[in-house]
């Protein structure tokens, strides 16, 4: 059994020889196939090269690159050579390459194609420690740098005439061995180097992987987050051990490559779900695009939907419980749900639907057909409706999707649910970079919308007050060693995918991981009821108001964002008596509103400078965050500010989505001061 990841990738190879281990696409943009042999001998091959240039065991390697083959082969040959890849994308800035490329002591330097080794270029004499060019790119026809291609073909020539030394390093690789070192994206200050070990990857792949019910040699994962990233790497790794194929894909081409690829399983950030769920419901809502029939017809659909999955989740007992449920309201919640039941079941709504049709067929003056009424009855029931609505919708995702694998991020409440409630289940899980990355996650029997699910296999977890008490410490196996549940705090974890710590910076590392190994996430949660995680917010994103409130603003900002006339928020407020807002509109329903509405805006500058737009922001702000939909007085936005530049990955978002706060307060700082100012 393999010990590290340079042994999963050898016994994979052996394992599953000719099968597909990744699709990739050409120029044409038509998907080809490379078998796991085809890969590990390429990355085997690279690896001797690599051995051959002068590369050390344990050594730092970077690499510039998105989700490519190359990538793949590349990743595999630095872990075979016994070395560590300090892993990026192409949309890496130049202060980071600066910052990154130096702060690693990297020597060897993978870039992905022309362009990325142009930027690179730039800053080349920033970059003193850099020896050697790998150029992944085919295509490239660039002088001065070492081809990839030419790299492999030179370890084939070393392999064929001496005894393999990388092998020996496979060999020599030691369990806390560092296999990447990946910088955060750095939502505050510069990234840090975050080193993770083999034996923490390989706890995520033999305890982890199987609470996901991965099939042996059957799956299909579509790739879309970047591959640099913890959370796609793990899928990644996931893939080559258990023989599945990893098809790589982007935003534009999403929708075709679902059809072609027929997903079992994909991972995803929570914003690409929302947005589907936005697109949907735009579509539904639009007369243009939906006719009144149709758009009856998927509300009567996911009525019955939701009603019936909610009723089976309470009676499987995974409806989440926050505040430990007496007997009492456990009562009337079974007494609701099998009310529920009766009235959406597959099968009583079939039987309600024809007994109404006979009912009505021999007791009506006109005596109406029986077999039109009973037609219509079977029309209308839960099966039915599934079948011509909401399995189209599934169908759009290849119709072969398991679950899909939602992190990197909070799934908002509404969007969780309806996937889960039209038959696409969400395995939704939280981790983190310094966690390797998978800290809970649902799974299939447990699928608690809520919450993130159990704890990790191997896993202690802790919730800690402000003055570091502990308020619960629950294991895997769920049992509370200390405290109790329902109690919010900071979540601490321990367990063997903890990081080694953060490369040269003894003090963040000693400030996040404490006494006895436990880190220190800086996420607020509580363990429910249901002895799950549901997490509550980020410690570091706490707003402290002058009065002395503590706001989590996240929940705030998922609520304000489900007005189909927002597209982005950001809660704002540090020290201010009430919350604030940095809005982004969605300038198309904005448009429509002007259009229908006599309103004389139609560029962005026009709507946002709208004394009508801003007054219908200001309603759909206070109707979605109110005291009627659960918010304290405190936690309510008061003034705000329309700003016409979406937020965007590499400037106010990280890769995967996440707000930079302290770059949107510098950025629109004019802007925060002027709304405060007026208020």
């Amino acid at each position: 059994m393999a010990k590290n990841l340079a042994e999963v990738f050898r016994e994979s190879s052996e394992k599953y020889g000719s099968k597909p281990i990744v699709w990739s696409k050409n120029k044409q943009k038509k998907y080809e196939s490379s078998s796991y042999k085809e890969i590990y001998d390429d990355a085997l091959n690279l690896a001797e090269g690599l051995i051959d240039l002068g590369l050390k065991a344990r050594e730092n390697v970077a690499i510039l690159a998105d989700n490519r083959k190359e990538w793949l082969i590349s990743d595999m040959a630095i872990i075979i050579a016994g070395a560590v890849d300090v892993p990026r994308g192409t949309d890496i800035t130049d202060s980071e390459i600066e910052y990154i490329i130096n702060h690693s002591e990297a020597k060897i330097l993978f870039v992905e194609h022309d362009k990325m080794l142009e930027k690179f270029q730039k800053n080349k004499a920033k970059c003193k420690g850099i020896k050697t060019i790998i150029m992944m790119d085919p295509e490239s026809k660039e002088k001065g740098v070492t081809h990839l291609s030419d790299l492999i073909g030179k370890g084939s020539k070393i392999r064929g005439k001496d005894k393999s030394k990388a092998e020996a390093r496979i060999a020599d690789i030691k369990p806390d061995d560092l296999f990447t070192m990946i910088y955060t994206s750095g939502t505050t200050g510069q990234p840090k180097g975050v080193m993770l070990k083999h034996e923490s990857m390989m706890h995520q792949l033999e305890e982890v992987g199987p609470r996901i019910s991965f099939s042996e040699a059957n799956e299909r994962f579509l790739s879309i987050l970047p591959v640099w990233h913890i959370f796609q790497r793990y899928m990644e790794y996931i893939s080559v051990r258990y023989g599945g194929e990893s098809y790589y894909t982007n935003v534009r081409d999403l929708r075709d490559d679902f059809s072609k690829a027929k997903p079992t399983f994909m991972a995803s950030a929570p914003r690409l779900w929302e947005n589907i769920y936005n697109g949907i419901f735009t579509r539904v809502n639009d007369p243009k695009q939906t006719p009144p029939v149709r758009r009856f017809l998927f509300n009567l659909a996911y009525f019955y939907s939701k009603n019936w999955n909610a009723t089976t989740r309470f009676f499987r007992g995974n409806l989440v419980d926050y505040t430990n449920r007496n007997i009492f309201q456990s009562l009337g919640l079974a007494i609701k749900y099998l009310v529920l039941g009766v009235i959406t079941g597959p099968f009583v709504v079939t039987a309600i639907s024809l007994g109404l049709a006979f009912t009505i067929a021999s007791g009506t003056a006109f005596q109406v057909p029986l077999f039109v009424l009973a037609g219509l009855g079977v029309l209308f029931n839960f099966a039915t409706l599934d079948k011509v609505v909401l399995s189209k919708i599934r169908l759009a995702t290849g119709g072969h999707l398991k679950a899909s694998l939602s992190g990197g991020g909070a799934l908002p409440g509404h969007v969780d649910a309806f996937f889960n409630d039209i038959g696409m289940k969400v395995i939704e899980g939280y981790g983190m970079t310094e966690t390797s990355p998978v800290i809970s996650n649902r799974n299939f029997d447990r699928l608690i919308i809520g919450s993130v699910g159990d704890v990790a296999p191997s896993t202690e977890l802790q919730i800690r007050g402000e003055n570091g008490e502990v308020l619960t410490h629950i294991n895997d196996k769920h049992q509370i060693l200390a405290g109790k549940l329902g109690v919010k705090g900071v979540v601490f974890v321990k367990g063997p995918h903890v990081m080694k710590g953060y490369f040269k910076n003894p003090e963040a590392t000693k400030k996040t991981i404490k006494e006895g190994g436990w880190m220190d996430t800086g996420d607020l949660g509580m363990i429910n009821y249901k002895k799950t995680l549901t997490l509550t917010g980020r410690a570091k994103d706490t707003i402290v108001l002058l009065g002395g409130e503590n706001v989590e603003p996240v929940p705030i900002e998922n609520r304000i964002a489900e007005s189909a006339y927002i597209s982005q928020v950001m809660v704002c407020g540090q020290d201010q008596k009430v919350l604030g807002a940095i809005v982004v509109p969605d300038f198309d329903k904005i448009k429509e509103f002007c259009e229908v509405n006599g309103i004389d805006a139609t560029t962005p500058d026009q709507i946002i400078a709208s004394d009508k737009i801003y007054d219908l922001i200001r309603k759909e702000i206070k109707s979605l965050n109110s005291t009627k939909t659960g918010f304290k007085s405190f936690e309510q936005v008061t003034p705000f500010a329309l700003i016409k530049k979406p937020f965007e990955v590499g400037d106010e978002l990280t890769n995967l989505m996440k707000m930079k706060r302290h770059v949107i307060t510098a950025k629109y700082e004019k802007e925060i001061k002027k709304m405060y100012k007026s208020n």
